[in-house]
């Protein structure tokens, strides 16, 4: 049915079919692979399998809407690792949702269904699928031909009609468990009035403070006691959600020689030679270059900035001599200058005829029958050209005449179709023309032009720097036998010095990291480090190869496990933290003695070298300090001490305090709450969609084998 074609070009899931096929001969593979293998299921959700089958067959779907979505045959390999990554998140989550949907007995019933798909209340997603282009509405009446003729559609019809049902489910089913928990907060007055007063009440204070900064570093010396008080009153702060690794690694990359880049300049200097005395460029470019030759037409500042003024101030066949360009040589020939307009305007009717691109089934008519209908047409349009819209949209091959009336808009030049876009280009506003094109005969009225502008096409010759086979070679020994010679963490690191190597290190390598600094597709390296066999300080066994570009060796710096980290694994990070809890503690005990003698804020600070300052106003609900910022410690001990009550010394993140209350400020009396009632609510509400799953996953016993299949 044409109606579904409007799911293709919101969705982008077409031949679901056709993956689902493939995926069952990846399948068929993977399975004899994994045979005998440690781990039948990809993962698990508590007590709920996540198949490799269901898993495979999901991530096959996903691939092939990322295809039709960007209209290309294949993905990368970075896209399939996000599709196998998100089909992951995805099934996890369904699993989690649904025994929280069967529990609390959340549903989304038949008569819910039909409404959003044509009722009163349309769902989204069903109205960007299926606009009225007229009214600019949802075309209910649309939604309902396909459903009331659900057994006429083709199979893969079914499938994208099925999953957008499906997304329009989980949705419905989402909104309704975060509004059943948004809508449970409960505010007690009493917690009401205390928010209030926080707010508004407020206090105004001078204070001292002494920065950590006027005690030298150098002046401290750590012990591991005081590395171990400090880690044992904040190791809460340094919990770890998911394993890590370090990872150190020494690159071999494969990079031209200088006999490679010799040979290879002579080549480049045999074509510059050819390219000067060339005649068809498009066939010599296409034979030689990297890069296919590219006919388009630039305008002024559209090429490369250091060939693009040349090109508009020279000759035809003015060729530019061989320049470095990244990874390749580069070298150019003016083919051509014309001056054409920027973007035309036409309306065309499209004639088909049996055999002729994209042309329907239903059309029979040979092609000099279309020939003679299409100069029929012409003289009738030249008589009269206000009827193209209305024949057209009665008989035009062009599906989009139904709603445009043939009328193209205003179109880029060389955006249409080769022997269209002449037409326009060669002919005057008000032309009509008979054209011949891939999809049949076109009846052409050109309808506008803009002012036409110098334009120049360039043939580009492009040759890349590559490596030779020898040198390939060449780097591959060198790296193979750099791992036979160190084969420990103390061999590596003296053979990079040696050697006068880089050693890079990448640091928090999570499990299923795709890439590290430097390597993309990582996937065999991160593997290697999660290894069951592989401890810290390991040595990589084998020589990793990537891209054929590079050979990488690699050592396993650090393990890290979910959980609290180990006090040796942070002990480098805490320094600078150690240092400043002993600065506190020098600093605190110098102002309690001065305390003793004097509680003068001015004496207080001509002593230290310092100034007073004042905070007019501090709110107990704030967490900053005036111009000192985050000091929520501070703050609470000002609330704790009465009017003209001086504080003992406190420690701040950046200073320690003495805090002089000079005045003090209550909250108004108030009638009622609500707009505290109504910011709360806000605040809590706003948090349920992000922190809900959170908790979900955290509390869900998840086992992710992912590591031991890709």
């Amino acid at each position: 049915m044409a109606i579904i074609g409007t799911i293709r070009k919101r969705s982008g899931l077409l031949l679901i079919l056709i993956g689902v096929a493939i995926a069952g001969f990846v399948l068929q593979d993977a399975l004899k692979s994994t045979k005998g293998f440690k781990y039948k299921e990809i993962g698990k959700v508590n007590k709920t399998d996540v198949t490799y089958p269901e898993f495979e067959r999901k991530v096959e779907q996903l691939l092939e809407q990322m295809k039709k979505q960007g209209n290309k045959e294949n993905v990368t390999p970075q896209q399939t690792f996000q599709a196998k990554d998100q089909t992951w998140n995805t099934m996890v989550t369904d699993i989690l949702m649904k025994k929280e949907y069967d529990a609390l007995s959340i549903q989304v019933t038949p008569e819910e269904m039909n409404d959003m798909y044509y009722g009163k209340f349309v769902h989204s997603y069903i109205a960007q699928s299926f606009p009225n282009k007229k009214t600019g509405q949802v075309d209910r009446q649309q939604v309902r031909n396909i459903i009331d003729n659900f057994d006429k559609l083709k199979p893969e019809e079914k499938v994208q009609w099925a999953q957008l049902e499906d997304a329009i489910k989980k949705d419905r089913l989402t909104n309704k468990y975060n509004n059943l928990i948004s809508k449970s907060y409960y505010m007690p007055t009493a917690f009401l009035k205390r928010a209030y007063n926080d707010q508004m009440s407020s206090k105004s204070c001078r204070f001292v403070a002494v920065d950590y900064t006027t005690v030298s570093d150098s002046s401290i010396t750590l012990t591991d006691k005081d590395y171990q008080k400090f880690y044992d009153e904040n190791k809460y702060r340094y919990e770890q959600q998911e394993d890590s690794r370090d990872i150190d690694y020494v690159m071999f990359e494969v990079n031209p020689s200088a006999e490679d880049m010799q040979k290879m300049t002579k080549q480049v200097g045999d074509y510059y030679a050819e390219l000067k005395t060339a005649t068809n460029i498009p066939d010599y470019i296409n034979s030689v270059s990297s890069d296919r030759y590219d006919s388009t037409f630039f305008k002024k500042g559209k090429l490369p900035s250091n060939i693009d003024s040349v090109m508009f101030s020279s000759a035809v066949g003015t060729v530019i001599p061989p320049y470095m360009d990244g990874k390749y040589f580069k070298m150019a020939k003016l083919v051509d200058i014309q001056y054409r307009p920027d973007s035309m305007k036409a309306s065309h009717i499209l004639v088909a005829f049996q055999g002729a691109y994209g042309a329907q089934q239903t059309v029979k008519r040979t092609k000099e029958e279309a020939k003679k209908i299409a100069d029929s047409l012409k003289n009738v349009i030249m008589k009269d050209p206000t009827r193209l819209g209305e024949i057209a949209q009665a008989i035009s091959d062009d599906p989009s005449a139904k709603e445009n009336k043939g009328d193209m808009k205003w179109f880029a030049d060389q955006q249409m179709v080769g022997p269209f876009n002449d037409a326009c280009l060669n002919g005057k506003v008000g032309d009509v023309v008979v054209v011949e094109t891939i999809f049949g005969y076109h009846v052409v009225n050109v309808t506008g032009k803009l002012e036409a502008e110098k334009k120049v096409r360039v043939g580009i010759l492009t040759y890349k720097l590559e490596p030779s086979q020898s040198t390939y070679k060449n780097v591959y020994n060198t790296a193979y036998k750099f791992v036979n010679d160190n084969t420990t963490k103390e061999k590596f690191e003296e053979a990079i010095k040696k050697q006068g190597l880089n050693k890079r290190t990448a640091e928090n390598v999570q499990k299923m990291a795709d890439n590290i600094p430097g390597i993309e597709q990582a996937r065999e390296l991160v593997k290697w480090a999660y290894g069951d066999d592989v401890k810290k300080g390991d040595v990589s066994k084998q020589v990793f190869e990537f891209d054929n570009r590079m050979f990488v060796i690699a050592v396993l710096k650090e393990v890290r496990n979910k959980g609290i980290l180990p006090l040796e694994q942070i002990k480098d990070n805490l320094k600078g933290l150690v240092i400043r809890e002993k600065k506190a503690e020098m600093i605190i005990a110098k102002l309690s003695t001065t305390l003793g003698q004097t509680k003068d804020l001015y004496q207080i600070a001509t002593q230290y070298k310092t100034a007073v300052d004042t905070v007019p106003q501090v709110n107990f609900a704030g967490s900053n300090f005036g111009r000192k910022g985050y000091e929520p410690e501070v703050i609470g001990t000002i609330f704790a001490t009465k009017k003209g009550g001086v504080t003992k010394p406190v420690k701040g993140y950046s200073a320690v305090y003495i805090v002089m209350v000079d005045a003090e400020t209550t909250a108004p009396p108030a009638k009622d709450y609500t707009m505290v009632k109504m910011q709360m609510s806000q605040q809590y509400q706003q948090r349920v969609q992000s922190d809900v799953f959170r908790v979900l996953k955290e509390k869900a016993d998840i086992t992710d084998n992912r590591i031991y299949f890709y």
